[in-house]
């Protein structure tokens, strides 16, 4: 993974609080849901197929209603408001400018959008991974280890 924005609790998912996968492929979400039950991460997993209902979910953390996400892996490509657009809306909010730690999980290498990705404020760049067990030590790769 190409780290593009350092944060100071960058691996922080040993907690309770949701790892957040925003991408139109119900294959994709179901492989990382897969990939995710076999990581050691102990967060939950959540998914929105769209930047929108992402959002939405987001104001309801703004209210308290919902957790903080630990993590959010974030498509490029989706219909209606793309990955770039999303993070954009996100980064905006001050609440949010920090914090979630945010990786573009795409099917791009293309080195325009990493760049793109670094100035939205986007933490962490990976493509997709097809072998599982490459996925797998992604997820682990993770996980802080105090």
């Amino acid at each position: 993974m190409q780290i593009l924005n350092q944060t100071n609790n960058y691996k922080c998912l040993n907690d309770s609080n949701p790892i957040i996968m925003v991408d139109d492929s119900k294959i994709d979400i179901s492989i990382a849901q897969r990939v995710h039950k076999r990581s050691d991460l102990p967060n939950p997993f959540l998914s929105f197929s769209s930047g929108p209902d992402f959002l939405v979910y987001m104001k309801k953390v703004k209210t308290g209603e919902e957790p903080t996400p630990a993590l959010v892996l974030l498509d490029i490509n989706m219909p209606m408001l793309n990955g770039f657009d999303t993070i954009a809306e996100l980064r905006k909010q001050e609440e949010f400018a920090d914090i979630p730690i945010i990786i573009m999980l795409t099917n791009s290498d293309d080195p325009h959008d990493v760049e793109k990705a670094r100035e939205l404020g986007a933490n962490g760049f990976q493509t997709k991974m097809f072998e599982i067990e490459k996925y797998v030590a992604f997820f682990n790769s993770l996980k802080s280890s105090s």
